[in-house]
């Protein structure tokens, strides 16, 4: 499948939206998150994506048809000192287990070289699973730590797994 990175625009803000909630359902799982009163998953800020010359929303088409989306921030939205962080990797299932997802990272990081920090949920095992072997694939030798945080609206204590490096 050939992919496509393109980024998204303040006239996608539906599709955005849309993909979003997906990505946040399926997040529910390892975030304990419940939907709000319309059915849908708070949004938070994300919005700012569509509006801030800092913030990368980059939508992901696999063939030509929506596959999902990246999240890159620069500063002054990246710890100190890292000039990029992915936020967020969302595939819809479909496209999932195709290479996908690793080839449009690598894309960003063709776009974007330099400092990067990555965060994951540390209960989020595919996700662990899938940075940890596209920086072994990749050969990034990156720094890991592991913090716990309270999310705002989401219960309990979560264990965030952390890396930086640079490519």
């Amino acid at each position: 499948m050939k992919v496509q990175l393109s980024i998204l625009s303040k006239h996608e803000q539906e599709l955005f939206y849309n993909l979003y909630n997906l990505y946040l359902y399926e997040l529910s799982s390892y975030t304990r998150e419940d939907i709000r009163e319309n059915g849908k998953y708070d949004m938070g800020n994300n919005y700012l994506y569509l509006e801030k010359e800092a913030l990368f929303p980059y939508l992901i088409s696999a063939d030509s048809r929506i596959a999902g989306f990246v999240l890159m921030c620069t500063p002054p939205y990246t710890p100190k000192g890292i000039q990029f962080s992915i936020q967020e990797l969302f595939l819809l299932r479909k496209y999932r287990g195709q290479n996908l997802a690793a080839e449009a990272v690598r894309r960003i990081f063709r776009l974007h070289p330099g400092s990067y920090h990555i965060e994951q949920l540390a209960n989020n095992q595919p996700a662990v699973s899938f940075w940890k072997k596209l920086y072994t694939k990749l050969n990034i030798a990156y720094k890991e730590e592991l913090n716990s945080i309270e999310m705002d609206g989401l219960p309990g204590v979560h264990h965030i797994l952390s890396q930086t490096f640079s490519v």
